[in-house]
C-alpha cells in the first residue's frame, strides 16, 4: 500500500465515549494500557470497512495492510503506534494471534455479505467481530478457576450477547448502510418480511420478532454468566460491567416498544455507572 492510501497513523479517540469506559476504571495501569491498544485495533478495523468515504477497493487494501501487520506484531516489527502498543501489551498478556486476524475476517464480511438467512449462518460474523474481541479480552483481565472449555462458553457468550445488542440497537442505522442483519429465517417466524423490514414497517410481526430476538439474546447474557466459575468474577469485572451496560441497553430497547427504525437506544451516564455498581456487587457476592 502506499502511505496515501494506509490506514491513519494516530490512536483513535479516548474510551472516554464508549461503553468500555467504565471497565476502565477497575484495571490496573498494565491492563489498561492492553486494553486501550486492543480497544484501538479494534476500532481501526471496524472504521475501514464502516468509512463511507472509502470505496471497498480501499477498505480491503486497508484490511490487507492490517493482516500483514499483524504478522509484523508478533516479530516485533509493527509499523503502526497501535501496532506498537499492541507488541507493549504482548509483553504482558499472551494475547491470541488468532483474535487479531478473526476480528479482520469477521469486518471484511460487511464488504461482501449484506444479509442472512439463518442465525447459523450469521454466527461466523458474531465470531469474528465479537468473540474475537473477548478473546483477547479475557486474558488481559485475568483468570484462575474457569476450565479453558468454560471460558470459551463465556466468551462465546457474552460475545453474541454484546453483538446481538448491537444488531438489535442499529436495525435504522444498518438499513441505511444496505445490510440487514436479523436472520430472515427469524423474520419468516415472526410472520415479518424483508420488504417490510426495508419499508421500517413497525407493526405487530414487527414486535413479535424483535421480542423473540431480545429473548433469545437475553439468553446469551445468562449462559456466558453460568459458565463462569464465580471466584473469576472479581477478576472479569470489566466484562460484566459492559455485560450489564449492554444488556441495559437492550431491556431499554424493549421497554420502548423495540423503536429502533428512526432512533437509537442510548443510556444515561447516570444510568451506566448505576448498572457498573450493580455488577460490582454482582461479581463481588451482594
Amino acid at each position: 500500500m502506499t502511505p496515501a492510501s494506509s490506514p491513519t497513523k494516530t490512536l483513535p479517540q479516548s474510551e472516554k465515549n464508549s461503553n468500555f469506559f467504565l471497565g476502565f476504571l477497575f484495571l490496573s495501569p498494565v491492563q489498561r494500557q492492553a486494553l486501550s491498544a486492543v480497544y484501538a485495533y479494534c476500532r481501526l478495523i471496524d472504521d475501514l470497512v464502516d468509512d463511507p468515504q472509502k470505496t471497498e477497493k480501499e477498505a480491503k487494501e486497508g484490511l490487507d495492510f492490517w493482516r500483514n501487520e499483524v504478522e509484523k506484531i508478533f516479530r516485533g516489527q509493527g509499523t503502526h503506534p497501535v501496532s506498537q502498543e499492541i507488541e507493549k501489551a504482548l509483553k504482558h498478556f499472551p494475547l491470541p494471534k488468532a483474535a487479531f486476524f478473526e476480528m479482520i475476517r469477521g469486518c471484511e464480511m460487511d464488504l461482501n455479505k449484506t444479509h442472512y438467512q439463518t442465525f447459523s449462518d450469521l454466527e461466523p460474523y458474531l465470531r469474528g467481530v465479537a468473540v474475537s474481541v473477548g478473546q483477547l479480552t479475557v486474558e488481559i483481565f485475568g483468570y484462575q478457576h474457569t476450565t479453558q472449555d468454560k471460558m470459551k462458553e463465556f466468551v462465546d457468550s457474552f460475545g453474541y450477547a454484546f453483538q446481538m445488542t448491537n444488531i438489535l440497537r442499529d436495525v435504522g442505522d444498518d438499513l441505511s448502510l444496505g445490510r440487514i442483519y436479523i436472520p430472515e429465517s427469524e423474520m419468516e417466524k415472526a410472520g415479518y418480511s424483508r420488504a417490510e423490514l426495508l419499508k421500517r414497517e413497525h407493526n405487530l410481526a414487527f414486535e413479535r420478532l424483535m421480542q423473540g430476538l431480545w429473548q433469545k439474546t437475553k439468553g446469551f447474557y445468562r449462559q456466558g454468566r453460568v459458565a463462569l466459575d464465580f471466584r473469576d468474577r472479581p477478576a472479569l469485572l470489566p466484562a460484566e460491567i459492559m455485560a450489564h451496560v449492554y444488556e441495559g441497553i437492550l431491556d431499554e430497547i424493549q421497554r420502548k416498544d423495540f423503536r429502533v427504525f428512526f432512533s437509537k437506544t442510548t443510556l444515561s451516564p447516570l444510568k451506566k455507572l448505576r448498572l457498573a455498581l450493580k455488577a460490582w456487587l454482582y461479581c463481588h457476592g451482594f
